[in-house]
């Protein structure tokens, strides 16, 4: 499990702090840059090695596993929500490798 101290940055990585960090050439900034993706990277595979057993206990439960509406990924258009939409794509890639 990715302890408190190494959690994954809130904000997702994205190419261009990766290459603001290589063009600035602060090399101090180019480890943070790269600590932060590795760790990210390491919290991601934890996320999809845990969400088939959380699914299941859900559906044990009685909890239906959350629906994609087209009305959900209008609305995170509509308002410009990057960081839901990056949210609505990751569901929908993992709920079709599960088909």
């Amino acid at each position: 499990m990715v302890s408190p101290t190494h959690a994954a940055p809130m904000a997702a990585l994205y190419g261009v702090p990766m290459h603001e960090a290589i063009a600035s050439g602060d090399v101090s900034k180019m480890i943070a840059i790269r600590d932060q993706a590795l760790d990210y990277l390491a919290a991601a595979s934890e996320i999809e090695r845990l969400l088939p057993s959380l699914e299941k206990t859900m559906k044990a439960k009685g909890l239906p596993p959350q629906a994609l509406y087209g009305i959900s990924i209008q609305d995170a258009v509509a308002r410009g929500d990057q960081a839901e939409l990056s949210r609505l794509k990751a569901e929908v890639a993992y709920y079709s490798r599960l088909l």
